[in-house]
């Protein structure tokens, strides 16, 4: 990839990037020195995060308020950027949203927002962005999964499912594009310290037993993903206490995925 100069600095935009983990990323891209394009729903989380980092940074920063839920928004997204002709180097597809419970109790509405954010958006982006990273000849991609890729996880059956969908997309991909200068990174954190965890603890009271030992800081995770993606990485889970149960069961039978999945939704609930 091209260095970052006075002449072009390099520029990533960022989805979910008004709290959580999609803030810690704004904030470590722009450490580095990438002007950034910044998307997410709320205007105003946006605009001060776009403020702050231009005065600590002296970065440049595009607020992008948008639904990525909505059909056709990634496709607007793209087509914004390209008219403020703004070169994307690295897309990091950070946004997503969870449901916990019972996937009967969840409505359908939620389960098929859930994954048009999560699936449907990061598919759309991905494939808009790559072609012209791939004609220049460099590029970073960074998805941002989860720990609960590695194996079905009850009551968070489709948020689960398609964290597994972004891993395997992106280990597919990083497959298809050897030699041609861009790289896809799988981002997977386990229990982080977001609001998206602090909504879950409310709205359900069923995360309220997560041990603090093992909820994750988010700027460390955002570190863990900035690194693994700009060294072209495939799959970075961030915390060795999750490197090393999603090393034990990708290396177990199938059966035992499940077991752990029902231990886990007994003691969530």
């Amino acid at each position: 990839m091209v260095e970052n100069t006075e002449e072009r600095r390099q520029a990533a935009l960022i989805t979910g990037t008004s709290a959580g983990i999609g803030r810690e990323l704004a904030t470590v891209f722009a450490e580095h020195g990438f002007d950034l394009v910044v998307v997410a729903r709320r205007r105003h989380e946006l605009e001060a995060l776009a403020a702050s980092l231009k005065a600590g940074h002296g970065v440049e920063v595009t607020v992008i308020a948008l639904d990525l839920t909505t059909p056709g928004a990634p496709q607007t997204l793209f087509e914004t950027v390209q008219r403020q002709g703004i070169e994307v180097d690295v897309l990091v597809n950070n946004a997503g949203i969870n449901f916990h419970g019972d996937f009967k109790d969840i409505s359908l509405e939620n389960h098929l927002s859930l994954i048009q954010l999560n699936i449907g958006a990061l598919t759309a982006l991905t494939h808009l962005y790559l072609r012209p990273m791939v004609e220049r000849g460099y590029g970073r991609i960074l998805n941002v999964a989860s720990t609960s890729a590695f194996q079905p996880f009850p009551n968070l059956a489709v948020y689960a499912a398609s964290k597994a969908y972004v891993l395997s997309l992106s280990e597919a991909l990083s497959v298809e594009l050897r030699g041609t200068g861009v790289t896809v990174t799988a981002l997977c954190p386990g229990f982080t310290e977001t609001t998206m965890l602090h909504t879950a603890s409310a709205t359900t009271g069923r995360l309220a037993p997560v041990p603090s030992f093992v909820v994750g800081d988010a700027a460390q995770v955002a570190r863990d993903g900035y690194q693994a993606c700009i060294q072209g990485e495939v799959v970075q889970v961030s915390g060795r206490l999750n490197q090393l149960a999603t090393f034990w069961m990708q290396h177990q039978p199938r059966w035992l995925g499940r077991t752990l999945g029902g231990w886990l939704k007994q003691w969530v609930d």
